[in-house]
């Protein structure tokens, strides 16, 4: 089924039915940040980086909390059977949607549809956060090495699990079709999910191996999928708040 308008969730209108957990059901709330505006960074702490919080925006599009790209990204085995995705309307690079939790709330997360289709041995629709904007043309990388979890809040729909991948990109390691990564399952409603840096690592079927400590040290996106393998038709809505490395 091809995302159209009127197949597809609109997501600047639909988002706060979405987040309403299922029926009669309390949601888990997160504490709102102070809304920034684009030139604005937030506070960080000794042992927190916050990463990305999505309370600024550059031309409309959302960044990270240094200002880096945020971009939709898709994936398929079979090119007659394409994933796709749903987000901010226009932009290019493919950016996902700036979208409010709550009504009167300030605080704001970055959402986008996808849709994953069948016949597919693999296939995904995710976004990809860079920490720095770009330098020269050139990605700018954050050393996270000191950092023992990365936290994210999502609402999540249509798959039982995400995968969380760290990239490094332009600092000198070799190119690889697979960095460090791991997957975890979701649950109903917005929640907090913690993850264990230790807990990444390369499939085995990357190629070249490359070290997840290096990649901590150079980091210059995190990458969040919507996946399946042995694809079965599956389609849902992503929203992602406050991307947070922790000691």
């Amino acid at each position: 089924m091809r995302l159209t308008k009127a197949s597809t969730i609109i997501l600047s209108t639909t988002v706060l039915a979405l987040l309403a957990c299922v029926a009669a059901r309390p949601c888990k709330t997160v504490r709102a940040a102070p809304r920034q505006d684009a030139q604005a960074k937030p506070a960080q702490s000794a042992d927190k980086f916050v990463y990305a919080d999505f309370e600024t925006a550059n031309d409309k599009r959302p960044v990270s909390s240094h200002g880096g790209l945020v971009q939709l990204v898709s994936y398929q085995e079979s090119p007659s059977s394409p994933s796709r995705y749903k987000g901010l309307e226009g932009s290019n690079p493919p950016a996902p949607e700036l979208v409010r939790l709550k009504k009167d709330d300030p605080n704001r997360a970055i959402a986008f549809n996808y849709e994953l289709a069948s016949p597919n041995q693999y296939a995904g629709v995710g976004v990809e956060v860079h920490g720095e904007p770009d330098k020269d043309g050139k990605s700018v990388a954050d050393d996270v090495s000191e950092y023992k979890s990365v936290s994210l809040q999502i609402y999540a729909t249509g798959v039982p699990s995400l995968r969380l991948e760290l990239i490094s990109r332009g600092q000198g390691l070799p190119p690889t079709n697979g960095f460090p990564q791991t997957t975890f399952k979701v649950t109903p409603g917005f929640n907090t999910y913690r993850v264990p840096l230790k807990s990444l690592l390369q499939p085995e079927w990357a190629q070249p191996r490359i070290s997840a400590k290096d990649v901590l040290k150079k980091l210059t996106a995190v990458a969040v999928t919507a996946y399946c393998n042995q694809c079965t038709p599956a389609n849902g809505t992503v929203v992602i708040d406050n991307i947070v490395f922790e000691k």
